[in-house]
């Protein structure tokens, strides 16, 4: 019994700096989406043309197609999300999460 306590500590103790490191890359990525969702607005990186996040946007849940004022990456209605869109300027898909 203690053999196999004292194996399942080690293990926990090699594989906490991976967990660590992938927790600070997802905080990360987090931190970046707040930055974006907060400002409202995200550049092309094409056309450096500035895009709304909050307009008239219809839901690409076929079930749904709801059509509302609201943010264009989440569906109030059934609370689809979706991580890109379209450019308006130039049709680029912008991955914004």
């Amino acid at each position: 019994m203690n053999l196999r306590l004292a194996l399942s500590c080690v293990l926990y103790l090699l594989a906490a700096p991976v967990y660590a490191l992938l927790g600070v890359r997802k905080l990360g990525k987090m931190l970046r989406a707040r930055r974006v969702l907060a400002a409202g607005t995200i550049r092309c990186p094409h056309c450096a043309a500035v895009n709304d996040l909050d307009i008239l946007g219809t839901c690409s849940n076929p079930k749904c197609r709801t059509t509302e004022y609201g943010s264009r990456l989440r569906c109030s209605v059934c609370g689809e999300t979706v991580k890109s869109f379209d450019c308006d300027a130039c049709g680029v898909t912008i991955k914004v999460l």
